[in-house]
C-alpha cells in the first residue's frame, strides 16, 4: 500500500510535469490515517524526489486523540526536515469550529521553534499545592487575550509573536519559571501569602494582589508590548 501511493504520486508528477506544468508548482499529497504509514510514506517521497510535500494525517478524529495523532506523526517529518506545508484534520466538536485546526497547527510549529505565530502561554499543570483553579483561568484567559489581540499587534509591532508567558500556580516553580519568560506572574499556592510577583525580562518588577489580577496583568502585558517591540513602517 505504501508503494502504491508513493509510485501514484511521483507517476502523476511525472505526467503533469510532461503537458506543461512547472516543477516548482508542484506539491505532492500522500495523506493517510495511520502514524507509521504516513512517515514510511514521506519518508520514502522525500527521498526520491525534490517536490513540495504537503504533510497531514487525514481522518485524525476527535480532540486529543486527533491532537495527539497528528503531531506524532507530523513532528517527526518536520524535525527530519521534511515537509513544506501542513494540515491539520480534526473532526469538530458539535457545534465546534474548524478554526482550531488552524491552531493546533500553528501551535506544533511554533513549539518546534520552526515557524512563530502567536505568543504562548506556559503554565504549571497543577498539584496539591495548587488547589486553586485561579492560576488556570488566567492561564487560559491570558492564552486567549494575546490571540485575540494578535491581529491588531501583528500589523504594528515588528517581532510581538515571538513574546513568551508564564502564569505559574506556587511559589516552588513559579518565580523561577516566570523569569525565563519575557512576562511571568506566580500565584499563590495552597498557604502562600495571597499575593503575586510579576517577573520582566527576568526582573521582579511588581506584586499583584487583590481581585483585579487578572486585569492588571493584561495591562502589563499591553505595556510591554508597546514598549519592548518596534513599531512597524506605515
Amino acid at each position: 500500500m505504501r508503494e502504491a501511493l508513493i509510485t501514484s504520486a511521483l507517476e502523476s508528477a511525472t505526467k503533469a510535469e510532461e503537458i506543461g506544468l512547472p516543477r516548482n508548482k508542484i506539491v505532492l499529497s500522500c495523506k493517510v490515517s495511520g502514524v507509521q504509514d504516513l512517515i514510511m510514506v514521506y519518508r520514502e517521497l522525500a527521498k526520491r524526489c525534490d517536490y513540495a510535500l504537503h504533510l497531514g494525517l487525514t481522518e485524525a478524529g476527535m480532540g486529543s486523540k486527533g491532537i495527539v495523532a497528528s503531531t506524532a506523526a507530523l513532528a517527526v517529518l518536520l524535525q527530519e526536515g521534511i515537509g513544506d506545508t501542513i494540515r491539520i484534520s480534526l473532526t469538530p466538536e458539535p457545534g465546534g469550529t474548524r478554526s482550531r485546526e488552524v491552531i493546533v497547527a500553528q501551535e506544533i510549529l511554533q513549539t518546534m521553534g520552526l515557524r512563530a505565530f502567536v505568543p504562548l502561554v506556559a503554565a504549571c499543570p497543577g498539584c496539591g499545592r495548587t488547589t486553586s483553579t485561579y492560576f488556570q483561568e488566567l492561564a487560559e484567559s491570558i492564552q486567549a487575550y494575546v490571540r485575540d489581540e494578535m491581529v491588531q499587534w501583528r500589523e504594528q509591532y515588528e517581532g510581538v509573536e515571538n513574546m513568551s508567558l508564564a502564569v505559574m500556580g506556587c511559589v516552588v516553580n513559579g518565580p523561577g519559571e516566570s523569569k525565563h519568560a519575557n512576562i511571568g506572574i506566580s500565584l499563590p499556592g495552597s498557604g502562600e501569602t495571597p499575593v503575586a510577583p510579576v517577573f520582566v525580562d527576568g526582573q521582579k518588577t511588581v506584586t499583584l494582589k487583590g481581585d483585579n489580577i487578572a486585569n492588571e496583568f493584561r495591562q502589563i502585558v499591553d505595556n510591554y508590548v508597546r514598549e519592548k517591540y518596534p513599531r512597524k513602517a506605515s
